[in-house]
């Protein structure tokens, strides 16, 4: 009997993924989404019944429907709690106070946050204007609901519909809005409809594994930005002699309890041994004209998981395949983290091959739409674009007007 050939997911097919993201990642890839929804879905399901009790989708409504093109012309800064996020918080802090003063209409920038980062995003002073959250346990509560400062009484909070019940019931009762969107899964899909009686296609989106590709997607999808921005997304950890050294490196805040055993999910991801260079960014020690003065080099190696490389692998592929799609859809990713692992490529995964330099890359050199920088290089390349395309507006709008005159003189 001929042996079964083994499923690959349809890597053969993906010829966009040939020689950068390894066909044994992209099952593996694929696998992971697959376990996922099988060991969760029991939970969640449960947890929008309770949700549907306390009459949280009529109370608050479809994200989908309430956020469709809000970000045309605006990029999107999406702030993790990764340790490099210290690098950038001045940065970011100056765009807010600049830009959050305008109206809508005349904002250039849209700030999303990741549940951790809530709360220490209020005490720097700056507002995001969403606050994306993705896990569907209840230990997000304390960063969610406990102390809150006056300043996040107007975030709103983006949420599946399978989240903890008891956060959604006090973030409501503290007077702030959320909007929902619904998990992508058949099991899923048909839990909405039995529970809350309307069809799930419209407010159905396939998230992104963790926050930050969540507001990726959702950002491009859904707000339709062209331009996003990401900070503090590390996926990984200094190693550190001492474990609890390792944690306290393991978030920008130091609060490890929410990852931790016993307090926490207890994925515990500071204890893990999977290993991945880094980069860091620096200002070239000879400038030649026309050159990028940054240099994005290898750094250290650093500690990470497979659950964060997972993540890593599934943004770095989804930018591959969306580059080299029939259908030009424009998107740039600017990975503005300032240290970790997404974007650092390696040819070979053998273990004597990762010890050359020769092996590693940057995602830039083989996706035109991947920029590894600085936040304020991003921020500058962006406003630049835009009074570009404003000039060049003008410019057609003059031309045309000087046309109709000398038709029509007067």
């Amino acid at each position: 009997m001929a042996k079964k050939k083994a499923k690959d997911y349809g890597y053969d097919t993906l010829s966009a993924l040939h020689g950068i993201i390894h066909r044994d990642s992209h099952k593996f890839l694929d696998f992971s989404n697959t376990r996922t929804l099988d060991n969760l879905a029991p939970v969640w399901i449960k947890n929008m019944g309770k949700n549907q009790k306390n009459r949280m989708w009529k109370k608050h409504g479809s994200f989908v429907r309430a956020c469709h093109t809000l970000g045309r012309d605006k990029a999107i800064i999406a702030v993790g709690s990764g340790p490099s996020l210290n690098k950038n918080s001045d940065v970011l802090k100056f765009i807010h106070d600049n830009d959050s003063v305008r109206n809508w209409e005349d904002r250039n920038f849209i700030i999303f946050s990741s549940n951790h980062q809530f709360k220490p995003l209020l005490k720097m002073g700056v507002i995001p204007d969403f606050v994306y959250l993705v896990d569907a346990s209840d230990v997000v509560y304390k960063q969610l609901c406990e102390d809150i400062p006056e300043n996040g009484k107007s975030c709103i909070l983006v949420a599946p519909y399978h989240a903890d019940p008891k956060v959604l019931k006090e973030w409501t009762r503290q007077g702030r809005g959320v909007l929902f969107f619904l998990s992508h899964g058949s099991r899923m899909k048909e839990a909405f409809r039995k529970t809350v009686k309307k069809n799930p296609t419209p407010h159905t989106i396939v998230a992104g594994g963790n926050v930050l590709n969540t507001m990726w997607m959702f950002g491009a999808k859904i707000f339709q930005s062209k331009v996003f921005m990401c900070i503090g997304n590390d996926l990984s950890f200094p190693i550190k002699k001492v474990k609890k050294d390792q944690e306290r490196g393991y978030y920008a805040d130091g609060d490890y309890s929410t990852n931790a055993p016993g307090t926490g999910t207890g994925r515990d991801e500071a204890a893990c041994e999977k290993k991945w260079l880094s980069f860091k960014i620096q200002n070239r020690n000879i400038y030649i004209p026309g050159q990028n003065e940054l240099e994005v080099v290898g750094a250290d190696v650093v500690g990470t998981s497979h659950t964060l490389w997972v993540y890593k692998t599934w943004m770095e592929e989804s930018m591959l395949l969306i580059t080299h799609a029939k259908k030009d859809l424009g998107l740039h990713y600017y990975n503005c983290t300032e240290g970790g692992i997404l974007g650092v490529m390696a040819k070979s995964l053998d273990e004597p091959e990762m010890k050359k330099d020769s092996n590693w890359y940057m995602m830039d050199e083989v996706c035109k739409r991947w920029h590894t920088t600085t936040l304020e290089h991003a921020a500058t390349q962006f406003l630049q674009a835009k009074e570009k395309i404003r000039w060049e507006k003008v410019g057609t709008l003059i031309g045309v007007q000087d046309a109709i005159k000398s038709v029509h003189p007067n």
